[in-house]
């Protein structure tokens, strides 16, 4: 393991209200993570990739640090950091990256943290670092947990300057695993709304699994517990169907539009010709080649009446060819990304359990057609495979579920965390 770390000494009489005043440099296996400690509470995140990089841009903020940070000792994936002073418009520190790579990058109170790793080495990048509390204790010990387990402990280094607490690998005897936190609420403003979409309904059971449940009856249920996890969490949701009845594709984004919803989001079970297949799995709407993805999505498709007409790949290739939709895929598999990563990192967690993250995936499913905000589709697990169609039918399953999925939507909303790839 390579560690990393510089400090500058603080500046008397700063007048803005945050400085970054530390910053490290990790290596643990496939994966680095960068650390920058604030003095006063981070800032909200502005991030954006340009090519091979990635631009963190801080508001108010100064950086107290060197322009490079960690000059000739950067490692894989990273190439470079470059930290500046922008005047009014704050700071910005700029991450270039070597190869394809994945990132999670998060807020914590006091300090942002940014893992990368090459492209698919690493499943749940973002699982340590997504903050459930909005206590500081409890941060960095979450924050602390190892991205890759290791047999020991990880290393600690010695203190610098303005260094956060030492780490503490969940595997060493010294680590105490905090109480469960209070709820973190979302800082949001405009009092946003979030449209949950629990599939099928009615004469529409949608999949089944061998024990006689249905995936209408199951969505429904993860879906009432998603949107009173939002709710716990300050933001306003609300369902498309509160009852086992029939509403149309079509209609069930009309709803959200209406509302003037902030984010779509649709609960689906799935299912495969493979019993053995297990998984979560979030679909944004785009085209794909993929043979699987296209069985779903006829599967999901079924019933489409009252807007689009009958289920045919031409026709659903013609929708997609509307550019009003293009401007919704990035931030669209975004939240998918997000979604995907802290659900199945909640659930490995809390339960002590492997449940394999299949990606944020595109896919021409017809109920995200229309949207005016960015819309996913969750499929939360197979009912085909029965030993996960049980664990779907357990109440703490889905309790935990649903808070994996609601704590995503708030740290999208709040762009207090994002995941992504470069």
């Amino acid at each position: 393991m390579l560690f990393v770390a510089l400090a500058l000494p603080s500046l008397a009489g700063a007048a803005t209200p945050a400085r970054i005043v530390y910053g490290s440099l990790v290596r643990r296996g496939p994966v680095t993570e960068l650390r920058f400690a604030v003095r006063g509470r981070a800032p909200r995140l502005a991030l954006s990739a340009h090519g091979a990089e990635l631009w963190i841009d801080l508001a108010d903020t100064r950086v107290d640090i060197p322009p490079r940070p960690f000059f000739g000792r950067e490692s894989a994936p990273v190439a470079m950091v470059r930290a500046m002073n922008r005047g009014a418009a704050g700071s910005r520190i700029v991450v270039e990256v070597s190869g394809k790579a994945d990132y999670a990058i998060a807020r914590l109170p006091h300090e942002i943290l940014l893992r990368l790793a090459p492209a698919g080495e690493v499943p749940n990048l973002a699982a340590p670092i997504l903050l459930r509390g909005d206590n500081q204790a409890v941060a960095r010990r979450r924050t602390a947990a190892p991205l890759v387990r290791a047999s020991r402990p990880a290393a600690r280094a010695a203190r610098v300057g303005q260094r956060p607490a030492a780490e503490i690998s969940s595997a060493d005897p010294a680590f105490v695993r905090p109480p469960a936190p209070e709820l973190w609420r979302a800082p949001l403003g405009g009092n946003p709304l979030v449209m949950i979409d629990p599939g099928h309904g009615g004469y529409d059971p949608g999949a089944h699994s061998a024990s006689g449940i249905d995936e209408k009856t199951l969505a429904l249920e993860i879906a009432r517990r998603v949107k009173s996890a939002l709710e716990a969490r300050g933001v306003r949701a609300e369902l498309t169907r509160t009852g086992d009845y029939f509403v149309s594709l079509p209609e069930r984004t009309r709803l959200a539009n209406q509302a003037h919803a902030k984010l779509f989001v649709s609960i689906h079970l799935n299912s495969s010709p493979d019993t053995a297949t297990s998984g979560l799995e979030v679909f944004y709407l785009n085209n794909t080649t993929d043979r699987a993805t296209i069985r779903l999505a006829r599967m999901e498709n079924q019933g489409v009446a009252d807007g689009y007409g009958p289920v045919t790949d031409a026709g659903l290739n013609y929708i997609l060819a509307d550019l009003r939709q293009n401007y919704k895929a990035t931030e669209s598999a975004a939240l998918a990304r997000m979604i995907d990563a802290e659900t199945v990192a909640d659930l490995n967690q809390n339960l002590g359990i492997n449940v394999h993250a299949l990606g944020a995936r595109k896919g021409p499913f017809y109920v995200l057609v229309g949207a005016n905000m960015p819309a996913v589709l969750v499929e939360c697990g197979f009912l085909t495979n029965p030993a996960e169609a049980a664990e779907l039918a357990s109440a703490r399953y889905q309790q935990i579920l649903a808070e994996g999925i609601a704590g995503a939507i708030v740290h999208f909303l709040s762009a207090d965390a994002a995941v992504g790839n470069l």
